[in-house]
Formats: structure tokens, sequence, C-alpha cells
């Protein structure tokens, strides 16, 4: 079966024998949010005058933007998120990888492991403290994550370090954690500020990683670094109750569903209950109240309060689950695209203020003409081959008739690049809980976007109905790296399904979500375009060049295998032979116009 597989491209040796198996690779390339002038982001930016206090301490709870906050850090490539980290602290964390600040990477098709990302801290001052003040920094680490693991190696070329900076500007090494090789749960270390050539009223601490270069790869997570004067080593004096892992997604099945699906069944389109979870890193029993709601994605939106409940978090308790059943029965919902956000809020009566960024937490659905199970993001390249063709298909449920009419993909670039590579879009029928008759394809090229984690769109010749359940998805050439974008936060069980010549169908049991989504007209095939598409006449079919049309049409479109349009045709007179001898044989689309609909058909050339 197949369950946590080896992000290496590497592993592609391995998938060349008779049983296929699904792989995911390390990306080239991340999101890195784009810093915006005028924004109220950027208008915090400043060059840090005098050296920060004491206390120092950042959790990086405010991961919105995905820098690290410049009044108590500069960054050198590190991307602050909630997607990398496996139950981390709080929730937000700082990411290492090797891509830099704008999410390309240090050094590409580079093996041989480097400095990559750094985070140092804005100056704080320690001028006048020595060792006797007991002044300790304290942070939490991680391997891998959600992310690829780094190397471990015998010369530990693979490693994160922490620096200090004494009095003469120079940095010393005063902790360094070699590559494991295998994810991690977060451990807590403190390295306590012993010497007295770093008590000067510019001390900084930074952090450092050693790994690959050439993409989203050795990946270490740090959070909670916090620090102070009075402190012991190995001794916790914090009391912070916080939110550790994200919400769940507000929908059962998907992550964005059509405006005419859900307003079809609301109720039945939303999650039996939506959660988070939450630390309590303090040594006591904590007395606290939560709240979760749901509103419109609308300024001054009023929110529908579904959970309202207090509790005990017990003391050094990890991942505790606070959970509720959401409901959208107090909304009336328009017929064209909106969105939802709920979230949850934590009242935990802290005094101190640097504790309650990490109290609260949202997440917005779309509701537009789509479905999705991704969350927008990719932590890693989807791809599945076999040494026959390869088959790949995600499962969608309709609360009505509805016809695809496009589908929107994101291929992120690992490795070599393949654009311009055909690959075939399909859609297929349902047979008994796997994909059965293929109802629909059409042939694409893979592109890759200018942005990252930016969907481009390919729209169909002609939209395709579909009722009650679908299948869609691609099919490959078999032993071809193909790498669609995989989101490895969203689980998704029991939908995706791999189609290989040795197995056939079986159900995909690697947890998240592949990045192909199909977009939909939100209309179901008339009765009266069903029967227009029968009655429509069009021979020879196969033909050596010339093709006869009977009935009535405003205009053809002649699409080849790769999708791209090689013939015009306006209306010609009824019988009238029309020459396709300039094209070569080969299967053609032909999209219909006529003054009702849209028609379909296939056309074989196969010209003497």
């Amino acid at each position: 079966m197949r369950k946590e597989l080896a992000f290496l491209v590497i592993c592609l040796i391995f998938s060349l024998c008779a049983s296929a198996q699904a792989l995911l690779s390390p990306l080239q390339q991340e999101a890195r949010q784009p810093q915006t002038a005028g924004s109220s982001f950027m208008q915090q930016l400043r060059l840090q005058e005098d050296p920060l206090p004491l206390p120092f301490f950042d959790d990086f709870a405010n991961f919105a933007h995905g820098v690290p906050d410049p009044v108590r850090w500069k960054n050198g490539g590190v991307f602050i998120n909630n997607r990398y980290a496996l139950e981390p602290v709080t929730i937000g964390v700082a990411t290492f990888d090797g891509l830099n600040a704008a999410g390309v990477p240090y050094a590409p098709n580079v093996i041989a492991p480097g400095p990559s990302d750094t985070l140092t801290s804005q100056p704080v001052q320690l001028a006048g403290l020595s060792p006797a003040d007991s002044v300790y920094l304290s942070f939490y680490w991680q391997s891998g994550g959600v992310g690829d693991v780094p190397d471990r190696s015998s010369t530990n070329s693979v490693y994160l370090q922490l620096e200090f900076k004494d009095a003469t500007g120079a940095w010393q090494m005063v902790w360094q954690q070699p590559g494991v090789g295998e994810r991690t749960d977060f451990a807590q270390v403190f390295v306590g500020v012993k010497e007295a050539r770093f008590f000067h009223e510019n001390f900084q601490f930074r952090f450092r990683s050693v790994g690959r270069r050439s993409g989203l790869a050795d990946v270490w997570n740090i959070d909670y670094v916090e620090l102070d004067r009075n402190r012991r080593k190995n001794q916790n004096t914090t009391s912070d109750v916080a939110l550790s892992r994200g919400l769940t997604p507000l929908l059962k099945n998907y992550t964005a569903i059509p405006v005419q699906q859900f307003i079809g069944n609301p109720e039945g389109e939303l999650a039996e209950e939506v959660s988070v979870t939450v630390n309590n890193l303090g040594n006591v029993p904590a007395a606290i109240s939560w709240r979760g709601y749901v509103a419109m994605a609308t300024p001054e939106a009023p929110a529908d309060t579904f959970l309202n409940e207090a509790g005990i978090v017990p003391e050094n308790a990890r991942q505790f689950v606070v959970a509720g059943t959401p409901r959208v029965s107090a909304f009336t919902f328009p017929e064209q695209p909106f969105k939802l956000v709920h979230g949850v809020f934590l009242d935990t009566k802290e005094q101190n203020d640097r504790y309650r960024a990490n109290d609260s937490v949202s997440r917005e659905t779309d509701f537009a003409d789509y479905f999705a199970y991704d969350d927008g993001s990719a932590e890693a390249g989807f791809n599945f081959i076999s040494t026959g063709v390869s088959q790949v298909a995600q499962r969608y449920e309709l609360n009505k008739s509805d016809q695809v009419r496009a589908f929107r993909v994101y291929f992120p670039q690992v490795g070599n690049s393949i654009a311009g590579t055909t690959l075939t879009f399909r859609i297929w029928k349902d047979n008994e809980g796997v994909p059965g008759e293929t109802l629909y394809q059409y042939s694409f090229q893979v592109r890759y976007t200018a942005g990252i984690n930016n969907f481009y769109e390919v729209e169909l010749p002609k939209p395709v109905s579909v009722k009650e359940r679908f299948y869609a998805g691609w099919s490959q050439p078999g032993n071809l790296f193909v790498n669609i974008g995989f989101d490895r936060n969203e689980r998704m069980p029991g939908r995706r399904f791999l189609f290989s010549s040795v197995s056939g169908w079986v159900e995909d049991e690697l947890e998240g979500a592949v990045m192909l989504r199909p977009v939909m007209t939100g209309k179901a095939l008339g009765l009266a375009d069903e029967i227009a598409a029968k009655a429509f006449v069009l021979y020879p079919n196969p033909s050596k060049g010339t093709i006869v049309i009977e009935s009535a049409y405003k205009s053809i479109r002649i699409y080849d295998a790769t999708g791209r349009e090689v013939h015009y045709q306006a209306a010609v007179p009824a019988l009238q032979p029309i020459s396709l001898q300039h094209l070569s044989n080969g299967v053609y689309t032909l999209r219909i116009e006529t003054s009702k609909t849209i028609l379909t058909k296939k056309l074989i050339l196969t010209k003497p």
C-alpha cells in the first residue's frame, strides 16, 4: 500500500519496476508573500535605531505576510508560515530551506550542500549585564516537518546552527544540530549567554542552515524563540496557552466548491466538525474559554457563533482538541461567487501581550465555479509513473447535474523542464466507486506559470455533461516524470485513484491533495442540447481529407491532439464538401457552434 513515501527525486529509479508508485518530490520554488509598498505591514518596516530591550520574544504567530517581523529580525530567506510544521508549538514557524526570500533556489541543480537560509535578530541590549544575570536563549527546532527531511551524513555536512555575535562583531557558533535523516517532533533547546564578550549593546544571534540549495530541500522549522535574564537551563517559566495546528476546512469533502453545488445542499456539504489544537506550555492547568464562528467574508459582516465553551487545558498539554459543529442556516446565499470565513478565538485571560497573537486563527472558503481538494499551496510535487500508461483520477460528487467547462492545474518545476509535454485530461464515469468508462478526454500541454502556486486554466472545446459522481484527472505515457503541485496539509482520504497496466485502478493512500481543479458551468446540459448533439450529422468519419456536414451550424473550430486550434470554418451550404487536406493524419476535436449550443465531435483523418 502507498503510505508515506520518500521525497527525493532519485526515488524515480524505484518506480520503474512492475509495481508503480506515487512519489513526492521536493519543490524548486515556493510561495514567498510579496511585500507590497503601502501595506500596513510595510509601514512597520524601519531601521532599528536602538537595541531591543529584554525580553526578546517571537513565536511567529503573525505569519500572514510570509516574512519575519522586521522589528525583531533581519531576514535571510526564511519563510514564516503555518504549513511546514508538524504539530507546532504555536501557530506559525520559521522555515529554513534551499530557497531565498523570493522563493528562488540559491543554487539550482547543485547537489552539494552549502549555506542557505539565515534568520538574524535585530541588535539586543545586553550592555550592563553579565554571566551572573543568567541570560538564556531558548527555542524549539524540528527536522523536516511536512517538508523534505535534512539528510544525515557521516561528515555532518547538513545542519542547523545558532551563533552569537561578540563585542568585536565576530559570529561565534554556540549550538549545532546535524541532519538526523528523519522527521522529528519539536525539541526545546536552552543556550546560555555565559561569556563576557557577548554582553554588549549590539548583541545579536542568528540561526543558519546548511544543506541542499537547489529547492525546497533539507527543511528545518524553528518556533517560540525567547531571550531573557534570570532564567535557568531547561526550566520552563512560561504560562502561555496557544493555538497550534491550523483550522480544519469548513467543508466535509472539499476546500472549495461551486456555488450551485453548495446551495443545492448547504448543510450536507459542511464538515461534521471544524477543529484546532491547543497547547498549554505552562506547568499548571489553564482555565480558558473559546469561541468558533462563521461569517460572510465581507466588511462588517455579522458572524454566527457555533461554538462557545470553556474548559480546563491540562498542564503541559499538547494538541488538545477544540472542536465544534459549524452551521450556515443563518445565511442567505447569493447565486454569484462568495466567500465564507470561519475562525476560532481563545480567551486565555493572559496578562502578557506577547502571548495573545497566538490565540486566534481563521480560514476562508471559496464558493465560485470550481472544486478543490487543496488549499492553494504546494509542499511537494506529486508524480505517478509506471512502465505502461499511467492515469490519476480524483472523485467528485454532485448535488445537481452540471458541466465541466475547464480545469485548472499547477505544475511546479522540479528537475528538468517538461514544458510543452503533452498530457491527456480525462473525465470518467463512476463504476461502483472507482473510475469507469472514459466520458471525455482532451490533450493539453504542460505549462509553468510565471508566479508561485499560480494555476493556469485549460478551457475544454465544449462543456462536458456530468451527473451524480464523476472523476477528473490525467493520463501520461509510461515512464514519464511529471510533477503536479501536491498539498500535504489536506488529507483527502479515499478520493484519489491510480491506474497502471499491472494493478488496474487502486486507491492511493498517500495523504495530500493534487492541485488539479475541475471548473463547472453551473448549468446542466438541457434536453434540447442533447437532442441536437445526437442529431448533428458529419461524414465520413474516418475521413480521407474531406468532410460533409448536413446539419445547420454557424462555425467550426478544429483542434489537434495538443489542444491547438488548426482550422476555422465559417458556415457553408449544406452538403458542400469541406477540405481538410492541409491537416496531418490523426485525431481531431471539432467544436461546432450552432444557433442554440456548442457541440463537440471527434474526427479521424486517414489521408492516403
